[in-house]
């Protein structure tokens, strides 16, 4: 028997193929530690209305094996209030905690020179509803730094690698790190939260989280000089790098293409880790957002070691 809190995901109410006009529910059970399969065999249009897609319930059944997997039958559901839960149950949490993740973000604001840049910032993450989110929210659901704090985290990567760009290549300290930090704002607007997990909202699917993220920020970009204006929300507009990408426009000045490959770096090599986790050696599975495996660099069964061993 089990009886524990889950968000439930993929519910679907499916037709016994032996039984006209009956129905069972299948979906998916998740919390932090992973994921199992459940199905509901009776009382499925009452439970159906309790066991709903990215929200948290209490469910009680048995586990059972079922072709070498295990299954949760739920015989009894009850809602749970997001209030009532944790999210760190249910949403992994990433490698840094709030407050590195807060100390790192003010310590990139705070290196800029006195600027309208600095001042800019400044008055964005002195909002305290956008900072919470900002260091609560991931930067996306799937592909890459899909925890929480995973925006925080994938904006800070992106901001210290366009300093870095900044001083080697005499860009705009100022505006690249304002671009960097705030190409993704409108993820805020673009997911909402259930309390355990995020999904995308109707506007998310509609409008796209760098349409969102400019009118998020058009209170803060008003007291700006038009042409400033217009250099961030191009640099919002166009990180993505191509419109076959998502991006409505291409970059068009130096601070837009430092964030565009900051921004590529930081989601790639971040990707390149996950898929690299837990294998030691030899090739990993082909992964369809990187279009290819991934080599360890050591060949399996081999016994006089790695070329790069001293890269550990």
């Amino acid at each position: 028997k089990i009886d524990d809190v889950f968000v439930v995901m993929y519910k679907q109410m499916v037709p016994f193929n032996n039984k006209p006009n009956e129905y069972y529910l299948k979906f998916t059970l998740k919390d932090a530690t992973g994921e199992v399969a459940g199905r509901v065999w009776q009382g499925v249009f009452s439970l159906n209305d309790i066991l709903r897609n990215d929200y948290p319930v209490r469910v009680r059944g048995s586990v059972v094996e079922f072709k070498g997997a295990l299954q949760i039958n739920v015989e009894e559901a009850q809602p749970v209030s997001p209030d009532e839960v944790d999210a760190r149950d249910f949403i992994p949490e990433g490698p840094y905690s709030k407050e590195q993740l807060e100390k790192r973000l003010d310590g990139i604001i705070e290196t800029l020179p006195k600027s309208p840049g600095l001042s800019f910032l400044r008055r964005v993450f002195n909002n305290e509803s956008i900072r919470k989110d900002f260091l609560l929210w991931p930067a996306a659901t799937s592909i890459h730094h899909n925890w929480l704090g995973g925006l925080a985290q994938h904006s800070i990567e992106v901001a210290e690698q366009c300093q870095f760009l900044a001083k080697s290549y005499k860009l705009s300290l100022s505006l690249v790190t304002v671009g960097a930090l705030l190409h993704d704002i409108g993820k805020l607007k673009e997911y909402s939260f259930t309390g355990a997990a995020f999904t995308l909202t109707d506007e998310g699917r509609l409008n796209g989280h760098m349409q969102l993220g400019l009118e998020m920020l058009l209170p803060y970009l008003e007291e700006l000089p038009p042409i400033e204006r217009a250099q961030i929300k191009h640099i919002i507009l166009s990180h993505h790098g191509k419109k076959e990408w998502g991006s409505p426009v291409v970059p068009q000045t130096p601070e837009a293409y430092a964030v565009f490959l900051a921004d590529y770096t930081s989601s790639k090599l971040t990707r390149v880790a996950t898929v690299l986790e837990g294998v030691t050696s030899g090739w990993t599975d082909y992964d369809r957002f990187l279009g290819s495996s991934l080599f360890t660099g050591e060949i399996q069964d081999s016994q006089s070691g790695s070329l790069f061993d001293d890269l550990d």
